[in-house]
């Protein structure tokens, strides 16, 4: 049941976690259109401004500030001549009385009293007046830029004639764009250009190498300055370089911390659940060693407590062949309660940091060798055997010799607990290159896969379908995995269920 728990606890965490990204992703993407279309609508509304200005302004406003002076004076031609017409107008009588004045062929040439004509003061005045506004017409028309082309090549009614690279004033063009786009909200100042669709070519671009950004760009408006009209079409066109772009990449970064963030919640989660599965693990393995403990030890103190109310039996106590086995009885029971007791104490010490090894020079065939007799009796009143082949050559190798004695012991002791049957022991040695290899092969009952990758893990046993049926506390192998790795070795398991197991070790000589 608790299982069903946590696993539905992960999935709708996982969801939770799920749905809230999606929904910040989609709300994401929502402001970032909502952005989109107010910054179109802002650069819409921008050049439009910009058009209407442009509008109410003048041809002399488009044009280059050197074609300007020369606009001014041809305009400044234009105002002498009415000028001139308005004084002829305005003193008819002596302008055309030829007894008076001669003129030349037009009335734009000067004006010159006959010799011995009488005129009023009105009339000189006039006269004179007529000959110097003649004089600074000519004056301008004499000037030697002026009659360059511009006078052709300008006109107040073409538009084609001022939209040229060196005629029109596309700085002006520059400034006005970018205050209007100011002035809607938008501060990012774009690549501008002008854009002859008709010849397809730009007049002009702000921003070298740009040309074919400008052209894809969806920021293109009809130009047609003063409202003229123009056999050429005209585009004023804009690119963002960051545009809506600037939000995506922000909204971009905070969707992806979001990400990492719940990411980290997720994981910060799985890792505490883990812990408390470890957690509840480990208090089950304790539980567990501390009732295979108990049981470990309550069978030697039951078998000594019996064995002393034997020995307090007056009957049985004048026999010394009887107090001699009752005797030794204790004695091994003792012997098993201390090798126990010894076990944890040392994994215990293990664990410890500081914990250092008494390394000295061990010959290992011999205490192989040493160790298998104590379990000869053992295995003998089961029917079983022992076999040692050990080829190891040379047999010396440098480690301590206390806990490479317990190592062996624990193997041995391990495969005698699990062959339920008629026992089957081989431990071998023989050396590859530099190393010692030790191998401890049952006939027993064999370890399953899943149970291959915990079983050198502390408290961890081996279920075969009664705790108390082999006896053990969960620690001797993990206790040998700790003398291995001590020693700079590696230890690893080969086992088939229902046919055995071998324990092969591997230690380096020196």
């Amino acid at each position: 049941m608790k299982k069903v728990f946590w696993i539905s606890l992960i999935t709708l965490f996982t969801l939770a976690a799920a749905s809230l990204l999606l929904v910040q992703y989609t709300q994401m993407r929502r402001t970032v259109e909502v952005s989109d279309n107010l910054f179109n609508i802002s650069v819409n509304n921008a050049m439009d401004d910009m058009i209407e200005q442009l509008n109410r302004l003048k041809v002399e406003d488009y044009i280059s500030q050197n074609d300007r002076y020369k606009l001014l004076k041809f305009k400044r031609i234009d105002e002498l001549n009415e000028r001139m017409q308005d004084i002829v107008k305005q003193n008819y009588s002596v302008f055309y009385d030829t007894t008076l004045v001669r003129v030349g062929i037009t009335m734009i040439d000067s004006v010159i009293l006959l010799p011995g004509a009488t005129v009023s003061h009105e009339d000189s005045s006039a006269i004179a007046s007529y000959n110097s506004v003649l004089a600074t017409r000519d004056r301008l028309l004499n000037s030697p830029d002026f009659y360059n082309q511009f006078v052709t090549d300008i006109s107040e009614y073409v538009v084609d004639n001022i939209m040229t690279s060196n005629t029109f004033n596309f700085t002006l063009l520059d400034s006005l764009i970018t205050d209007k786009l100011m002035l809607n909200g938008v501060d990012i100042a774009p690549y501008i250009g002008v854009y002859d669709n008709t010849n397809n070519n730009f007049l002009y671009c702000n921003a070298e190498g740009k040309e074919q950004k400008l052209i894809e760009s969806p920021y293109k408006y009809r130009f047609h300055p003063n409202g003229m009209m123009s056999p050429n079409e005209y585009f004023v066109v804009l690119q963002f370089p960051l545009s809506s772009l600037l939000l995506k990449e922000n909204s971009t970064i905070y969707f992806v911390i979001s990400l990492f963030l719940v990411i980290f919640i997720l994981l910060l989660f799985l890792l505490s659940i883990r812990a408390i599965f470890r957690k509840e693990k480990l208090d089950q393995m304790k539980s567990d060693f501390i009732n295979n403990m108990t049981h470990e030890i309550k069978t030697p103190i039951a078998t000594i407590s019996l064995a002393c109310e034997m020995l307090q039996d007056p009957t049985i106590s004048t026999d010394p062949a009887t107090n001699g086995t009752y005797i030794g009885i204790i004695s091994d029971e003792n012997r098993r309660m201390r090798v126990l007791v010894e076990t944890i104490l040392q994994s215990a010490k293990m664990s410890n940091k500081n914990f250092s090894l008494n390394i000295k020079e061990l010959n290992i065939n011999e205490l192989i060798e040493s160790v298998s007799k104590h379990f000869h009796l053992r295995i003998e009143s089961r029917g079983g055997s022992l076999k040692c082949d050990l080829q190891a050559q040379p047999p010396t190798i440098y480690a301590d010799e206390l806990h490479i004695t317990n190592m062996v012991y624990n193997l041995i002791d391990n495969a005698i607990k699990y062959s339920p049957e008629k026992i089957d022991i081989q431990v071998a040695t023989r050396t590859e290159g530099t190393n010692t290899v030790i191998t401890v092969t049952d006939h027993g009952l064999g370890i399953s896969k899943e149970d291959q990758k915990h079983i050198f893990e502390r408290f961890y046993r081996v279920s075969t379908g009664n705790v108390h049926n082999v006896k053990g506390f969960g620690i001797g192998l993990n206790y040998v995995y700790q003398v291995v790795q001590l020693h700079q070795g590696t230890v690893t398991i080969d086992s088939t269920p229902g046919e055995g197991s071998t324990f092969t070790i591997t230690l380096p000589q020196e």
